[in-house]
């Protein structure tokens, strides 16, 4: 699904489309005189999303009642967790997060001595903790604060950053090449040397893999644990952006210059289409079905994944922010939960969710860890004897539904797998 998010001075409904095709549904949300300045993004968990509107009002549009709520006020800027956790700064420097649907302030506050919070890095919330750039006595420090303190506080250079999806490692850009820095194990420090210092980073939603493009418009596929180079493509030209397809298929390269961007698939890492667009933070993206949506002039197309041909156009949608999300608005809730209601549990089954297949055994390890941090039973399963791999899962659970719910709920690419127990003999 596709939400228009109204920006204009006097607000407006927000409107609903159906991707493939941007066809407008007949579902809309009641918000007159909802403005939106910025998307902060959707949680599935609490099924609301998040923006900020013009005077820094932190408000919520819960899609059950299609009614929106204004969660804080004096907002400076807020960031969703891993798992749809929303966190939050504040124009006085306090920190809160999103619990059961109100704010809790943190006992800490941003040291902004001397900088107006307006001058903040940008937000990445992970588990248990917010992360942000501030600026320090020798340069740009990148700081993780905790409810209760600040956990680190570290110089990095002043050049490209990006974060880990769960919080737990950093990425920056030196004259040299590319560091790692560990934010959950602060003795993690990998180095990975380049040809020529990175202008743009990326991390993949696994976190498994780091994208980093250079002046000379050559990208560069990177294993942030092993510290190697895993592959290498030049593009047309250098880049200025970079934006990660949520599920890790495709990443959208901005370049330096023009008004269109190239659309790199990930398993090849070849540049497969340029594409015509204007970019901002919302747009363009890639929908979960695949879509790409795109802003042209003062529309917005939707093209299709496979051929990238236009099928949907939305006249006059640029003037408002769109968010993509995987959404049934087609029945009312209380139906919808009476359709799924769990079957009775076969007792001799176990189903799984597997996130992950990785032959790096630290790399799986470091992420079932993550995963049980955030509350949730995580497992690595050995290599078998067929494969090599070392494979992420959540579980067991007694029924497919609630191991597909789980699944939904962390946000991850995933699979349902199912193992027979041996149930006992009865004497």
């Amino acid at each position: 699904m596709a939400f228009r998010l109204a920006a204009g001075r006097s607000g407006g409904d927000t409107r609903l489309y159906v991707l493939p095709g941007l066809d407008e549904a007949n579902w809309r949300f009641r918000t007159p005189n909802l403005r939106t300045e910025r998307v902060i993004g959707f949680s599935r968990d609490q099924d609301q999303i998040y923006l900020l509107a013009p005077d820094r009002r932190l408000a919520a549009l819960d899609l059950q009642t299609g009614r929106a709520r204004v969660v804080d006020s004096a907002v400076a800027a807020a960031t969703l967790g891993p798992t749809g956790r929303l966190h939050l700064v504040r124009d006085d420097g306090t920190v809160g997060a999103v619990e059961h649907r109100s704010v809790t302030t943190w006992n800490v506050r941003l040291d902004t001595t001397g900088n107006s919070v307006d001058e903040l890095g940008p937000l990445w919330g992970g588990t248990g903790r917010l992360i942000t750039v501030l600026p320090g006595e020798d340069g740009p420090e990148l700081t993780a604060l905790s409810t209760s303190a600040t956990v680190l506080r570290r110089r990095v250079p002043p050049g490209p950053l990006a974060v880990g999806p769960w919080g737990d490692f950093a990425v920056a850009g030196t004259d040299s090449g590319v560091i790692t820095v560990g934010l959950a194990d602060t003795t993690r420090t990998t180095f990975i040397r380049l040809r020529r210092p990175p202008t743009v980073l990326a991390v993949s939603p696994a976190g498994q893999r780091v994208y980093a493009g250079d002046a000379n418009g050559t990208l560069l596929a990177l294993d942030p644990l092993a510290g190697d180079v895993v592959d290498d493509r030049r593009l047309p030209g250098p880049p200025a952006d970079l934006r990660l397809d949520p599920l890790g298929r495709t990443l959208l390269v901005r370049p330096t210059a023009g008004d269109s961007i190239w659309v790199v698939e990930l398993t090849r890492l070849d540049v497969i289409a340029t594409v015509p667009s204007a970019w901002r933070e919302d747009l363009p993206a890639v929908a979960p079905d695949g879509s790409l949506l795109t802003l042209r002039g003062d529309d917005v197309l939707a093209l299709a994944p496979d051929s990238l041909v236009v099928t949907g156009r939305v006249n006059g949608g640029a003037r408002d922010r769109w968010l993509l999300a995987a959404w049934d608005p087609r029945r009312p809730a209380l139906q919808l939960a009476a359709d799924t209601t769990p079957r009775p549990a076969d007792l001799a089954e176990q189903h799984f969710v597997q996130v992950s297949s990785s032959a790096n055994q630290t790399w799986a390890d470091d992420l079932a860890r993550n995963l049980r941090a955030a509350g949730i039973e995580a497992s690595v399963l050995e290599p078998s004897p067929e494969e090599d791999r070392y494979r992420v899962v959540l579980g067991p659970y007694p029924t497919r539904e609630a191991a597909e719910a789980m699944g939904r709920k962390v946000g991850m690419p995933f699979w349902i797998f199912t193992r027979t127990r041996s149930l006992p003999t009865p004497s």
